[in-house]
């Protein structure tokens, strides 16, 4: 694998191949059955930030200090059992909204027994995971890319609609929106 030391963005590629988006795999480590269901995925925005140099006659912008990184989503089919809807739900109810501390207390009792986590794990951490989209090849399974997400943790989720007037039984689908803090791309 190609870290960042060893890509040189000055050299000129020969690859005049393009990319296809449907080429990719997709797993959140807390939640490994969503895998399966995900319809699309989204990679986390980053911003630059920006320096004004101020002068008697403009601002002269320089590259900023820090990268910001926005939040992602991914749309996914509720499978037949309806733990895909309700393991994101579960958790997001564990760290937001909980109605006593016992509650608290399970989740992070729960999220502590995941052989995954580490037992110093501090309780933020127990709310917080790892993602990733592996991009691939067409027609083949190698590996062109990962994208590794850091602390991510689910922020919205989107409504079920639930509707008898179609004459095709439709798959349920949903969106959730997750937050991150970073993430890094390795090249194959």
């Amino acid at each position: 694998m190609k870290t960042e030391q060893d890509y040189d963005p000055t050299r000129s590629h020969q690859e005049t191949n393009t990319l296809y988006g449907n080429h990719y795999r997709f797993a959140i480590e807390r939640l490994p059955d969503l895998t399966f269901f995900v319809q699309s995925v989204s990679t986390p925005p980053v911003s630059g930030g920006v320096a004004g140099q101020v002068n008697p006659f403009a601002v002269v912008n320089h590259p900023g200090e820090r990268l910001t990184y926005g939040t992602f989503n991914v749309t996914y089919m509720v499978d037949a059992s309806f733990k895909t809807y309700f393991s994101l739900y579960y958790w997001m109810k564990g760290y937001g909204f909980p109605h006593d501390f016992d509650e608290v207390k399970r989740f992070r009792a729960k999220q502590l027994s995941n052989d995954r986590v580490s037992p110093q794990a501090q309780p933020i951490d127990l709310e917080k995971t790892t993602a990733a989209i592996t991009i691939l090849t067409p027609d083949t399974a190698s590996i062109v890319a990962e994208i590794n997400i850091n602390d991510v943790f689910p922020t919205e989720l989107t409504s079920l609609d639930f509707t008898s007037t179609d004459t095709d039984a439709p798959v349920l689908t949903t969106t959730a929106t997750f937050s991150c803090s970073t993430f890094d791309v390795t090249l194959t």
